[in-house]
């Protein structure tokens, strides 16, 4: 700035006292540059707060992120839980072994091998032995079978007097009535079984009555290899003659010779009742000497 020079008056101290204070002024105001310095300095802050902040935020969040969360999932699968299915399955099925109800009766008579009479509820009652067959010994209509009274005889060692337990398969009774069951005895023992084991019954198949059918068949099957009761050799014996028709009436004194064609004809009656122990009960000896009828050709 352009001064006055000196020598014209008082102005020119005026002058340089404007300038002066002009020139301070212009000292002692901050430049641009340096006022912006502090203003940039909270940028910096933010500048660190950007990031710093994210950053250690977002870091615990991928830690604990659903990734992590959903692997337990196949734990809790329903497959682990269809493990024991199997399991209720064959618990809920019967048990093959299951016993089925039984009830007892006093045995009051045995009729033969695979039937007896039994006191049950205050009567009597027939019982025909299930899954079995006996040889015959009581039918009218047949002759008694080989080992009949042998089976029945086996039946009445097992049974007789004895309190026994009756077992019901399907049907309640046969066409004849007879109330058809397993028997059993105190001890366990399995008659119907017992008497096929020692080869005294064979196995006879009723459906739907074949609870025990399996036992029954091997039971027979060993008994039949070992030979035993009906597997055994049969005895041959010779037939038994007929008996003789009687050669004439000796209940009393009833013939003469003359009822006699031939003396060989009353003779035979004479000899014949004298086998009886009749005697001479037709007076044909009438001299003692042993030959009857003696005046006969």
């Amino acid at each position: 700035m352009l001064s006055t020079p000196p020598g014209r008056g008082g102005t020119p101290q005026a002058v340089d006292r404007t300038t002066l204070a002009l020139a301070a002024a212009q000292a002692t105001v901050p430049s641009p540059k340096a006022a912006q310095t502090p203003i940039r300095t909270p940028k910096a802050t933010n500048a660190l707060t950007r990031a710093a902040s994210p950053k250690p935020t977002h870091t615990p969040t991928r830690a604990v992120s659903p990734k992590p969360t959903d692997m337990p999932s196949p734990t809790s699968s329903p497959k682990p839980t269809d493990t024991p299915r199997p399991a209720e399955t064959a618990s809920a099925a019967p048990p093959a072994t299951a016993t089925p109800p039984r009830v007892a009766a006093q045995v009051v008579d045995v009729v033969d091998g695979d039937t007896i009479r039994v006191r049950l509820d205050g009567g009597i009652y027939t019982v025909r032995y299930i899954g079995i067959d006996c040889p015959e010994t009581r039918d009218p209509n047949r002759p008694v079978e080989w080992m009949g009274p042998e089976a029945a005889e086996a039946n009445r060692r097992l049974v007789e007097g004895q309190i026994v337990y009756l077992e019901k398969d399907i049907s309640e009774t046969d066409r004849y009535g007879r109330l058809l069951r397993y028997v059993f005895l105190a001890d366990g023992t399995f008659v119907n079984a017992e008497l096929v084991r020692l080869g005294y019954a064979v196995v006879a198949t009723y459906p739907p009555d074949v609870r025990y059918q399996s036992l029954f068949l091997a039971l027979e099957r060993e008994a039949r290899e070992a030979g035993r009761g009906l597997w055994g050799a049969v005895p041959t014996s010779p037939p038994t003659p007929s008996p003789a028709a009687p050669v004439c009436d000796c209940s009393g004194n009833l013939y003469n010779c003359s009822d006699f064609p031939t003396q060989a004809a009353a003779q035979a009656c004479y000899n014949y009742c004298k086998s009886l122990g009749r005697g001479d009960v037709h007076r044909l000896d009438a001299d003692h000497d042993g030959i009857a009828c003696e005046s006969l050709p």
